[in-house]
């Protein structure tokens, strides 16, 4: 294994540091992407409709930020867009849930997605 480590680590460059050594970072890049549309109308209807309460573990962030900042809340499509072939409709009432912004990337550390219930299955109590 460690072999193996050492080859990797020569592949990226890797040299001996102190822990307080880091890396340089902000350097700028030019990318092209290809990103899936999202529907603005829809992000205000799931909103009025469940609220701008995360739907899993339910922060409630207007409670704990001061109202400057706007809402944090990030609409989760049940059935990622990540996973579809072809553009559809989605029902912000059955399709769409609110989640605050820790909810949401813990719903895609795993692919498939988890679904709500299974992550609010795994909020310790």
């Amino acid at each position: 294994m460690v072999p193996l480590m050492a080859a990797i680590a020569e592949l990226i460059g890797y040299e001996e540091v102190g822990q307080e050594d880091g890396d340089k970072e902000g350097e700028l890049k030019q990318s092209l992407i290809t990103k899936r549309e999202r529907s603005p109308r829809n992000r205000l209807l799931c909103l009025s409709i469940h609220g701008a309460i995360c739907c899993v573990c339910k922060l409630d962030p207007e409670s704990i930020y001061s109202s400057g900042l706007g809402s944090i809340i990030e609409i989760h499509h049940i059935e990622p867009l990540s996973e579809i072939e072809q553009a559809r409709i989605y029902n912000p009432r059955t399709d769409l849930v609110p989640l605050c912004p820790n909810c949401h990337r813990a719903i895609h550390k795993r692919k498939p997605a988890y679904k709500p219930n299974e992550l609010k299955d795994m909020l310790i109590k």
